[in-house]
């Protein structure tokens, strides 16, 4: 049985990768140490994990004395490299929660250790094994569509999921990259994924039209605003493992999970459109919106030479009566569709299978190229942190002397 440890006993950790492992393959692999700033946070995992989990207060020590087969980092982006590069440093595998960084120059910093080090970086993109994204993959792959010119890719949040990332550490930029880094890296991997291509342009902008707004805030945090049940972004806290890892631990280090989203301190953007140029030609036009009223979901249009891929996703809480499918018209005026699995488990069920590929060995020969390595959560972190780049600039940023640095 294999053996990991974590650092960062976050929410998302424990959903994404504990949970996973208990639930569906606790014979393949087990969770004996975890590192955290913040003890409670730890005490959580341990009292749901058990005995065999121990807590350190030292991350290097952990190591020496777990000896894990991988080490799991979930702390706030802006740490990753952090551990990533100790991990790899004491000769270490990782497996890291996206995105993999922040900068740039800290993915310069990954690679370098991650090469020195001889060791393996993989990064966690569920969105590769989604079960609409499998089958655009195969689609793509068979030649049906022959070969791509254009994707239009709109992903749109309701303002209860998109206020969220404006309660939390998210609403830095220094923490998260905002989200072009942090939400959106999922979304321009899978593209780099399906597309089997390299961005070399990109161009972007972005503003803060909802949140930040000093006018709608009524008090510091949710939980003592007196406007509640006129809020179209509060979030009643009734998810026991949320209110144990962050309001039971605020006494430890004063981190606030609900802060109120329209306080003016936030410095991330709300609503983002990007350009993406690949070397095969392909245009990505991608965007982003934080407060919508139409619910929540995405709509992708992939354009090939001999025929068109539709989708469009709709959360299930918005549309229970949506039966998840694809379109793909041909150049003949007809279309088939296809319909689309559903799957148990976290994000349409793409997490379990993910995790099963990571600890359990299924499908160990990846045919579709699922397993992500640290290049193309590089990658993918890179059109993110690039667009920021050109918001903030007024400017095109050329991607490609970047990536073949870190190649």
């Amino acid at each position: 049985m294999k053996r990991y440890v974590i650092v960062g006993a976050s929410f998302r950790c424990y959903t994404m990768f504990v949970e996973n492992l208990l639930d569906y393959y606790p014979e393949h692999g087990e969770i004996t140490g975890i590192y955290d700033l913040n003890k409670t946070r730890c005490e959580v995992f341990k009292k749901r994990v058990g005995e065999g989990l121990t807590i350190y207060d030292d991350f290097e020590n952990m190591l020496d004395l777990e000896k894990p087969d991988a080490v799991i980092v979930t702390t706030t982006d802006a740490f990753h490299h952090e551990y990533i590069i100790r991990a790899l440093n004491k000769g270490y595998d990782v497996i890291t929660e996206k995105p993999i960084t922040n900068t740039y120059e800290k993915c310069l910093a990954i690679r370098e250790a991650e090469k020195k080090s001889g060791k393996k970086v993989t990064v966690t993109f569920n969105c590769r094994f989604m079960p609409a994204f499998v089958g655009i993959k195969e689609i793509v792959a068979s030649g049906k569509i022959g070969k791509i010119l254009s994707i239009n890719y709109e992903y749109f949040l309701n303002r209860w999921h998109g206020g969220d990332y404006f309660k939390r550490w998210h609403r830095l930029m220094e923490n998260s990259g905002g989200m072009l880094v942090h939400k959106s890296t999922h979304h321009f991997d899978v593209m780099n994924w399906i597309l089997e291509d390299e961005p070399v342009k990109v161009s972007a902008l972005g503003n803060r039209v909802f949140y930040g707004d000093q006018s709608k805030s009524f008090a510091t945090r949710c939980k003592d605003c007196p406007k509640q049940s006129d809020c179209q972004s509060y979030k009643s806290q009734t998810v026991e493992l949320d209110n144990e890892l962050y309001f039971g631990a605020e006494h430890e280090d004063g981190y606030i999970r609900d802060k109120c989203c329209y306080l003016p301190d936030t410095n991330i953007y709300d609503n983002m459109s990007v350009s993406v140029l690949y070397k095969g030609g392909a245009i990505l036009t991608y965007s982003l919106n934080l407060f919508s009223l139409r619910g929540e979901g995405s709509k992708i249009v992939i354009t090939g030479e001999k025929g068109v891929i539709v989708y469009e996703g709709v959360s299930p809480s918005d549309n229970p009566d949506h039966t998840p499918c694809f379109k793909v018209f041909t150049d003949e005026g007809k279309f088939e569709t296809y319909p689309l699995p559903v799957l148990k488990g976290r994000h349409g069920g793409a997490d379990p299978v993910l995790v099963g590929m990571l600890f359990a060995g299924e499908n160990p020969e990846d045919k579709l190229g699922q397993c992500a390595d640290s290049f193309a959560g590089i990658v993918s972190a890179l059109i993110g942190i690039s667009a920021n780049e050109s918001i903030a600039n007024g400017v095109q940023i050329d991607l490609a002397e970047r990536i073949d640095k870190i190649r």
